[in-house]
């Protein structure tokens, strides 16, 4: 009944238009075509379903790169999962999925990790063979809840654009970090410096020429702010990139901070201490893994994550 393949240039407007169908929103091609095929790790891990030569599925990972202890795994992220309304009920997700888990490895990808939703979630356990490696509660700032003003650190400063410090800066920290996704500058300069869709703020505490870590904001509605990612070598370097977040917040009328943070991170008490406190969403979060690797992906107390490594931040 269906016909399986994976994506090949021209399929775009197809794919966007079930997008809209799906989900009641449009998506628009230059934010497919920048997350799937331009990705600094390579070219597009995409699986069609068609009925009667209608797209009615879709199936896709961006690439999503992992550090295991500084060693870098091609890997995946799970993303924009749809079935035409139509064609519901009839196991496509899972055959889909299948379709394409089938390929990943031969393309040298050892696992596809990802954050599904609620609708998603129990079908990706029980019928493409994911595993849950953690609950990601989200860390929240109550700006009014603050007894003092936070004080802007002196040694941070707003980097323009992704440069090459922070890959530098990375593969220093890289061995300290169980499993993370992996950051190299050409991989971030892609993710925020060419966001099609959301512009961020990139902070930096400098440490002469180099840093000794960086924070990334983004601002979600009217006045709340997501700390997408936080990423420092110290206790005392997160507090200072903390406290310039919180100081900028303030200034700019920001009544919420956001961010995620998982319980064995260096960057948690920092964290707390400053008044974060972990709420409501939760986010679930697993994977599957395709070929062996030196960590022990299932064990949550091992990543390290932000909301970047999300597709929804």
């Amino acid at each position: 009944m269906f016909e399986f393949r994976p994506y090949r240039s021209g399929d775009e407007p197809a794919i966007t238009a079930l997008f809209e169908v799906v989900f009641g929103r449009p998506m628009s091609l230059e934010f497919w075509r920048w997350r799937f095929l331009d990705h600094p790790a390579g070219g597009p891990l995409v699986m069609l379903a068609f009925a009667e030569g209608t797209l009615v599925g879709h199936y896709a990972a961006s690439r999503a790169p992992l550090s295991l202890h500084g060693e870098h795994h091609p890997a995946a992220l799970s993303m924009t999962t749809m079935t035409h309304p139509d064609w519901r009920g009839r196991r496509l997700f899972e055959k889909t999925a299948e379709a394409l888990y089938a390929t990943l490895p031969e393309q040298g990808i050892s696992a596809v990790y990802g954050f599904p939703n609620p609708a998603v979630h129990a079908l990706r356990i029980m019928r493409a063979g994911w595993y849950d490696s953690y609950e990601v509660p989200t860390l929240t700032l109550d700006m009014a809840s603050l007894r003092h003003p936070a004080q802007p650190d002196p040694a941070v400063r707003i980097a323009e654009h992704i440069d090459a410090r922070f890959g530098r800066f990375f593969a220093k920290v890289a061995p300290d970090l169980p499993i993370a996704p992996h950051r190299d500058s050409d991989i971030l300069a892609w993710r925020i410096d060419r966001n099609p869709d959301n512009t961020y703020r990139r902070y930096v505490l400098e440490e002469g020429d180099e840093i000794a870590g960086y924070a990334l904001t983004k601002a979600y509605g009217a006045d709340m702010l997501d700390l997408v990612e936080l990423r420092a070598a110290s206790g005392a370097a997160a507090r200072a990139l903390i406290n310039t977040v919180a100081a900028d917040a303030a200034a700019s009328d920001r009544t919420r901070i956001a961010t995620w943070c998982l319980p064995n991170d260096l960057h948690r008490l920092p964290l707390e201490m400053a008044g974060f406190k972990a709420s409501a969403p939760v986010t679930y979060f697993g994977g599957r893994t395709f070929t062996p690797l030196p960590a022990d992906l299932t064990d949550g107390r091992l990543w390290r994550l932000s909301m970047l490594d999300s597709d929804l931040y």
